[in-house]
């Protein structure tokens, strides 16, 4: 265990670099002129020697492996730079959304596994029953709409047609019920959307890893000793079709992450999606560069608990060494 995370971990650090050095080149490559915005709002005002001036002191007249290597500099150093656009430290701004983006996400991610697994196990016990071919249908459908447009589906049904919850935010300005309520109403929507995206997936691995568990022969032994179905569904089926959609944990938070910049763009949450998208529009070079970092991050620490986790739940690889996982 501890040499696959230290293993995990070193490799983390070239990940991190080759996503680094694409992010940097990429946002370079893009057009505009994030000087420009920053004189004038967008608009080409202000004389050629100011525009000039200002780009030699931030450093955007150098070449551009240049203005990597300083950037990784400060970076090592723990210093991600200042926003061209607030002026403030990018660190700063990180955290004061972080809190947004974990909560969303980390609500969203358990709603998805818990009725995702619920779901995929009550259809493969009754497989081929109303609720099944409803499930199955369900999921092909969920996986088939973008999230934007579930997202605008929610919106227009529950906040502008029937006015039951509100359609953006994370806490309304003026608030008539308690603070909780209010903040549940606000996560409701961007929740429901965020982990029906990933719900559908649950729903079908864990169908199809118990319906290969249901076949095994162990299986029909544990039946042929005469146990009770439900001990052989909870402690020899499900618990061993777990394992191989363990994996999935990586997969879904590289969804979360990703579905964030378009999820909390839609729903004007005040996490790092929406950071990262205002930043895309304002050319906001340095908090760009911070966010993208902190999303990988987010995507590599999924994968190790979908490493760690698979090997706690799969007796044969404990017993056997890490080899076959991290190999």
């Amino acid at each position: 265990m501890q040499r696959l995370i230290i293993r995990r971990l070193l490799l983390a650090i070239p990940t991190l670099l080759v996503v680094s050095i694409l992010s940097f080149a990429i946002m370079k490559a893009a057009p505009g002129d994030p000087v420009r915005m920053y004189v004038a709002g967008g608009m080409s005002k202000g004389s050629q020697a100011d525009i000039a001036r200002i780009r030699h002191n931030l450093g955007l007249d150098q070449p551009v492996p240049l203005q990597y290597l300083a950037w990784l500099r400060n970076l090592l150093s723990g210093n991600l730079g200042y926003s061209l656009a607030s002026q403030r430290p990018v660190t700063q701004i990180i955290l004061e959304r972080l809190p947004a983006s974990i909560s969303l996400m980390g609500i969203s991610f358990l709603v998805a596994i818990t009725l995702g697994v619920a779901v995929g196990v009550l259809s493969a016990v009754r497989q081929y029953s109303l609720f099944d071919y409803a499930a199955t249908v369900l999921a092909f459908i969920g996986n088939s709409f973008p999230s934007f447009w579930i997202a605008m589906m929610l919106i227009w049904i529950f906040g502008v047609r029937l006015g039951w919850l509100p359609t953006g935010q994370m806490r309304s300005y003026q608030v008539n019920a308690s603070p909780f309520i209010d903040y549940a109403r606000h996560y409701v929507l961007p929740v429901a959307t965020t982990s029906f995206v990933n719900l559908v997936t649950w729903v079908r691995y864990q169908r199809a890893s118990l319906l290969e568990v249901l076949r095994q022969d162990y299986i029909r032994t544990a039946r042929a000793k005469g146990l009770r179905e439900r001990v052989v569904l909870l402690r020899h089926a499900w618990r061993n079709s777990l394992i191989p959609i363990l994996t999935m944990i990586g997969f879904s938070v590289a969804n979360l992450v990703g579905g964030s910049y378009i999820i909390e763009t839609i729903f004007s949450w005040p996490g790092m999606g929406q950071l990262g998208f205002q930043s895309l529009l304002q050319r906001d070079y340095p908090v760009i560069m911070g966010v993208t970092l902190l999303s990988a991050l987010f995507i590599i620490a999924g994968n190790l608990l979908a490493d760690i986790l698979y090997i706690v739940a799969n007796p044969q690889i404990r017993s056997g060494g890490e080899g076959a996982v991290v190999q």
